[in-house]
């Protein structure tokens, strides 16, 4: 297990692609001055690109970054499997008295998996399951 990744949430994604967001300028340089390599899940690009047509941003607004992100051209994508899911649903269940999407709940199964400690996102799930937030 690698321990210099960084795992990206879906709301750091979306603020990096919308630069009206008001995380747009953090993101940015939290990309652009982090050392750790980049890991983001499946699950993750399935919920951004979602929220991304939920907003209504156009696809050509975010068709480029989403292809580099299928490449692994922005980060490393970790792929979620069959285990995975039935430990995130375990997971779920036992913290039922938390607002755990199913999606965090895969993103701590496959972080604690990899050994991957911190988190770019503004998300508090990821800090109440115990993982490092950075926000600048």
């Amino acid at each position: 297990m690698e321990s210099n990744l960084l795992f990206v949430d879906t709301c750091a994604f979306f603020a990096f692609i919308d630069k009206s967001d008001n995380n747009h300028k953090t993101v940015s340089e939290i990309f652009r001055n982090r050392t750790e390599k980049l890991v983001t899940s499946n699950y993750i690009l399935d919920e951004l690109i979602t929220l991304l047509r939920v907003r209504n941003l156009p696809l050509e607004k975010f068709k480029d970054f989403v292809d580099a992100l299928w490449d692994n051209e922005v980060c490393n994508l970790l792929r979620i499997n069959e285990e995975d899911d039935l430990e995130s649903w375990e997971l779920m269940k036992k913290y039922s008295d938390q607002k755990f999407s199913f999606t965090d709940c895969s993103s701590f199964i496959i972080m604690k998996r990899y050994g991957i400690q911190k988190v770019c996102t503004f998300d508090k799930h990821f800090h109440i399951a115990g993982f490092e937030v950075i926000n600048l």
